[in-house]
């Protein structure tokens, strides 16, 4: 039986805003409904989790989940000039000088201890959003994210030996994780023993789940809808301004006031704040991702990552989800044809069944990441607007926990200490 929670009955005036239907507003949305608020979503595609929710890597990264910028980056740096496999690409001109801005500030974090703090962070947030995803999964009566399990594999010794340092050091914070011989990586997915390559070794975070975000994203719509909220589809929001302390928002389909506004729209909140006087230091970074028809590996798990090239191989429910790439090319989010051959040429390392299986969907999406890795969260200068924005690649892992927390922010409850980020705008 599924725990009741209080009728949302939406109003004209009355009502929280939140702009953004992927899964972070969706989220936010079923945070506000669930506590009795009042709340209308405006979703600017035909659709809700049309953007980054749509096929992403759909991994719960209980424990894997670490801030993009790390000290592992910069010995990389200098052998991933010369590897077509890279995970990383740069265009210059098209990140413009607010992408480049974003880069210097992320230098700092490249540093071991200022990185182990933002790990650390970074857990206790993740911690505390998966939590939030059990007890939403509980009310739902459905399992979101069914997957357990996932081994990350390495390339080579140097790679290896660096994450089995780096581990050490994160397990005092608590992150639970298992280094894994090159030998013992069958055990854990008897598919490798068919792979073109062998791993250097591996680390297998037991604790890590994984589901279909889009799926979950549509439960969610669907569970605010039935308990009263209003979701709106086809609505570009284009301004959001403050009167008289209330809110209020401009659409193409005209104006919507209401008590307080929550901006969750990803790359598109910083084009929102920017009017208001909040500046946000968000880089928008593209990723890819291939969808194929079937799948070696089962849906229950495990899953598997390649660690060295930074892509996540997904079993679905009879498909696998292929994702990686961080392409740094401002908001131009026209996917790069050969990013796409790639992702083929590394799953099919590691699971050479896949050359027979045909793509049903390459995509590509751009993600809000902040330089620490943490999310924008909570009161902003301007009374009744709250941020929930910037969670990179981890706005499924982090959305339930940080949507509890902007909550807790219109209800007046304050912050969660070590929750935030450090980079938010100033309230």
């Amino acid at each position: 039986m599924a725990i009741p929670a209080p009728f949302c009955a939406s109003g004209p005036d009355d009502a929280v805003l939140v702009i953004g239907g992927g899964i972070v507003g969706l989220a936010q949305a079923y945070a506000l409904c669930r506590r009795g608020h009042a709340v209308r979503l405006f979703e600017s595609g035909p659709d809700f989790a049309g953007r980054a929710s749509h096929a992403n890597g759909g991994h719960l990264s209980t424990d894997s989940g670490a801030p993009w910028v790390s000290p592992s980056i910069l010995p990389e740096l200098v052998h991933w000039l010369f590897d077509r496999h890279r995970p990383l690409s740069v265009k210059p001109v098209a990140m413009g000088l607010a992408g480049w801005s974003w880069l210097l500030a992320a230098r700092r974090h490249l540093g071991f201890d200022c990185y182990l703090e933002s790990r650390r962070r970074l857990h206790a947030l993740t911690d505390f959003s998966v939590t939030a995803w059990q007890r939403i999964e509980t009310e739902l009566e459905a399992p979101l994210a069914p997957g357990r399990g996932v081994l990350y594999l390495y390339r080579n010794l140097r790679e290896w030996n660096q994450a089995h340092r780096l581990l050490e050091r994160e397990r005092m914070i608590g992150v639970q994780a298992v280094p894994v011989l090159a030998e013992e990586a069958p055990a854990y997915v008897p598919e490798l023993t068919a792979s073109k390559i062998r791993p250097a070794g591996g680390i297998w975070y037991p604790g890590d789940r994984f589901g279909d975000c889009r799926e979950a994203a549509h439960r969610l719509a669907g569970w605010v809808e039935s308990h009263g909220g209003l979701l709106h589809r086809d609505t570009p929001v284009r301004a959001v301004e403050t009167i008289g302390g209330r809110v209020r928002i401009r659409t193409d389909h005209g104006l919507y006031t209401g008590v307080a506004v929550v901006i969750a729209a990803g790359v598109d909140s910083p084009a929102l704040t920017r009017p208001l006087g909040i500046p946000l230091r968000l880089c928008p970074v593209k990723g890819y991702t291939r969808t194929y028809a079937g799948s070696p590996l089962a849906s229950s798990g495990p899953a598997l990552a390649d660690h060295s090239r930074k892509v996540v191989l997904t079993p679905l429910d009879r498909v696998l989800r292929v994702a990686g790439m961080a392409e740094f090319a401002g908001l131009d989010d026209r996917p790069v044809p050969r990013y796409f051959t790639r992702l083929h040429e590394t799953a099919t390392d590691w699971l050479p069944g896949l050359a027979q299986i045909p793509s049903t969907l390459d995509w590509a999406c751009l993600r809000a990441m902040t330089a620490d890795g943490l999310p924008l969260l909570g009161a902003t200068r301007r009374p009744g607007v709250f941020l929930n924005t910037g969670h990179g690649p981890l706005g499924w892992t982090l959305a339930a926990g940080t949507a509890e927390l902007v909550a807790d922010a219109i209800e007046g409850k304050g912050p969660v200490p070590g929750r935030t980020s450090a980079s938010a705008a100033p309230a």
